[in-house]
């Protein structure tokens, strides 16, 4: 029995241990999540699995034997890792350690395509010759001292340059042209000007004449034949001419007036230098009224000179140079004076004594009305007061100032018979013919002053036979670039557009402070579009010509409080707008400047180098040379050479802007619509071209960072300002920070 027992034993075999092994010991994940990984389970018996997280997903989560078990993760939207556990539980226990990175936020770097040497970006630049670039070291910028410099304006990426006026002037600002058909030899020889425009289109940038056509200087040989014989002159019709122009401004019969009875801007003088003033002793008697003068009458006298007048409340000014004499008061409101008069212009009376001319203190004539006749009293007025001269017979119109005779071109709706309009056509037939490209037309509200429907028609007229004469010139299958000076709110501008094909929009620069000042860069793109969308309405092939500011406004600095983020993103905003842009000299080194401290603060010489070598002398002075530059602004740091050199530079900004306008033409002559990002204080749209290709453009205008979800593909930046982050298609962007992504 017992060794049957043993027997048995001995034939039974033994059961297999449990067995569990899982493979691998760890694994990692991605931030996305959501792809599956595999976890290897061998087993020769039942097991579980369980994890730590929820955001970890395991499956099946047990079974019995070897089996292959799916592990996903959860898209991790923190930008920290995180980890997890996979406890496996058998015949044995194991841990699976899991760990999962975070979002990942990366600095957004450009790669922009190569620019292929085709200049599209339409961007002008505005120079003022006489304090561009000296090339002589005679004080004064010239032609070839721009000629030089053409490498840096490529370099910026213009396409092409507006000169301020070239001829020769009487003034440094040169808004007196003396000459339409010569060029001012202070800036160089009309060999070296044409050197200068082909050099530059050479370089594919073309050259903006700026053109005067409501006026000319008054030492032009025009004028000068018209003060030396007003009656027989052949160029008496080239100016506004009157013997009585309140009288036949109230008859209708001065032509500049549109039609219309009543001046809008400027005043009557005297067309002869002789016959204003007066040598001998007078009698000057003035009439108040409450303290006001109201009436002056003078007498030739032999009377005694009046003695030292204490307390004097009534002056008369004259003399040359100009000086007071007071007078005495004789009856209830009458003043009475005997002097010796030496002017060579006449007189006015004045309330206040001194230096100062506080408003309202300066009596004269009525305009058209200021010459004084003997023994015969003259209504006085401070409301726009002339000078009372003696024995002028006939005046000239100027809407700025003597010094600038307004040109006559005869009823609006016959101007182009004018002898004005068709020498102006001649002389810029001329310019066109030695390569000039367009011309920028100054003042032309003034014209027929401010007369809308006179303005369009000569315009019209204008433009018509300027562009025949250049469409005849060999290889000019285009039309001429034109535009104008219509500086009105965009109510008035934008109907100027049915005389040029191109204006400045000076409400453009508002909507464009609004935005950057006041982080409201919602509305900057319904602006803008708005402006554009007007002037097409006029005409289809309408041009609006964009600018922060010009000679003769406050500088864009200004505006922007000298804040070098806020100049950066108007810079970037211009440069990536719908429209033509211009930048002023100098803006794109942040310069500064105000209109209460005279045209030099606005106008100030371009500093080159460090050590500010080759500085313009700009000046007032009748030579130019004298230095009223504002060293407390232009300084090495501020100087071309210094922000060449620095990469964060304002200069480099407009650069870098420019380039990628150069580049796509999307961004050059594309159409801009609001993207659906736009609002608040994210100015966003798309610039699309006519075969459809797409860019975004993003820029925060506010001072506070914004995170934005884009819908569209970011994979493709071109041009960054400041340091935008992303996040999966989520952009991180600081104030004044900008972005341009291309969709195609």
């Amino acid at each position: 029995m017992l060794s049957a027992v043993l027997l048995a034993i001995a034939c039974t075999h033994p059961v297999d241990p449990a067995t569990l092994s899982v493979s691998p010991a760890s694994m990692s994940f991605e931030a996305e999540g959501g792809t599956s990984q595999s976890l290897t389970i061998t087993s020769n018996s039942d097991w579980t699995l369980s994890v730590t997280e929820s955001w970890l997903h395991v499956s099946p989560a047990m079974g019995s034997g070897n089996a292959t078990v799916s592990i996903v993760a959860d898209v991790n939207n923190g930008t920290e890792s995180r980890r997890a556990a996979i406890n496996v539980n058998g015949a044995k226990t194991f841990t699976v350690d899991v760990t999962q990175s975070g979002v990942a936020i990366t600095d957004i770097v450009p790669i922009p395509s190569s620019f292929d040497g085709n200049k599209r970006s339409s961007t002008t630049y505005q120079l003022l010759i006489y304090s561009f670039a000296d090339s002589d070291n005679d004080g004064v910028g010239d032609f070839n001292g721009i000629r030089n410099r053409l490498d840096y304006l490529h370099d910026l990426g213009v396409t092409a340059l507006w000169l301020s006026p070239a001829h020769p002037t009487s003034s440094y600002h040169a808004y007196d042209v003396n000459d339409y058909f010569k060029v001012n030899d202070l800036y160089g020889t009309q060999a070296d000007f044409e050197n200068l425009v082909k050099a530059a289109h050479d370089k594919g940038i073309k050259i903006y004449m700026d053109f005067v056509l409501n006026h000319s200087g008054k030492g032009n040989d025009w004028f000068k034949s018209v003060q030396a014989d007003p009656e027989n002159s052949p160029y008496k019709d080239f100016y506004v001419l009157s013997k009585n122009p309140s009288a036949d401004a109230s008859a209708g019969k001065i032509d500049n007036y549109g039609g219309g009875k009543d001046i809008g801007m400027g005043g009557w003088h005297s067309l002869g230098d002789g016959d204003l003033g007066y040598k001998g002793r007078l009698h000057f008697k003035v009439q108040t009224n409450g303290g006001k003068p109201y009436k002056v009458t003078v007498t030739e006298t032999d009377e005694a000179v009046t003695g030292s007048v204490s307390n004097a409340s009534l002056w008369i000014y004259a003399g040359n140079p100009g000086k007071d004499y007071a007078m005495k008061k004789t009856a209830d409101n009458v003043f009475e004076l005997v002097a010796d008069i030496d002017t060579p212009w006449g007189f006015l009376v004045r309330t206040v004594s001194g230096g100062s001319w506080p408003d309202g203190s300066k009596y004269g004539g009525v305009a058209g009305a200021n010459t004084i006749t003997f023994d015969q009293p003259l209504t006085l007025t401070s409301n726009n007061a002339q000078d009372i001269t003696f024995g002028a017979t006939t005046y000239y119109l100027a809407s700025f100032d003597a010094s600038m005779p307004d040109l006559n071109y005869g009823p609006y709706t016959s101007c182009e018979e004018s002898g004005a309009f068709k020498s102006t056509v001649e002389a810029a037939t001329k310019w066109m013919n030695l390569g000039v490209d367009g011309f920028r037309l100054d003042a032309v509200l003034w014209i027929y002053q401010a007369q809308i429907k006179a303005n369009q028609r000569f315009l019209d007229q204008w433009y018509q036979a300027v562009n025949t004469a250049y469409k005849a010139i060999p290889g000019h299958d285009d039309d001429i670039f034109m535009v104008g000076e219509a500086w009105e709110g965009h109510g008035i501008e934008k109907q100027y557009y049915k005389g040029l094909i191109s204006n400045f929009e000076f409400e453009y620069f508002g909507a464009l402070t609004n935005a950057v000042n006041k982080g409201s860069g919602g509305s900057y793109v319904s602006a803008v579009s708005g402006y554009i969308q007007d002037h097409k309405s006029q005409r289809s092939d309408a041009i609006t010509s964009i600018f922060m500011t010009n000679h003769d406004q406050d500088r864009a600095a200004e505006s922007f409080g000298k804040d070098v983020a806020k100049e950066k993103q108007a810079a970037a905003m211009l440069l990536s707008s719908e429209g033509k842009p211009f930048i002023y000299q100098g803006e794109e080194l942040g310069y500064w400047g105000k209109t209460e401290k005279g045209d030099a603060s606005r106008r100030q010489p371009m500093a080159w180098d460090k050590n500010l070598s080759d500085l313009c002398k700009f000046g007032l002075s009748d030579n130019h040379k004298s230095d009223l530059t504002d060293y407390d602004m232009v300084t090495a740091s501020i100087s071309v050479e210094a922000q060449d050199s620095d990469k964060n530079s304002l200069l480099n900004v407009y650069k870098a802007w420019n380039r990628v306008r150069n580049t796509y033409p999307a961004m050059a002559e594309g159409t801009m619509t609001a993207s659906s990002l736009n609002g608040g204080a994210i100015a966003s749209w798309y610039m699309t071209s006519s075969d459809g290709k797409k860019m975004l453009v993003i820029h925060n205008c506010g001072n506070a960072e914004k995170r934005l979800g884009v819908a569209d593909s970011i994979s493709k930046p071109v041009v960054v300002l400041g340091t935008v982050k992303a996040e999966r298609n989520t952009l991180i962007m600081p104030g004044h920070s900008s972005i341009v992504f291309d969709l195609q």
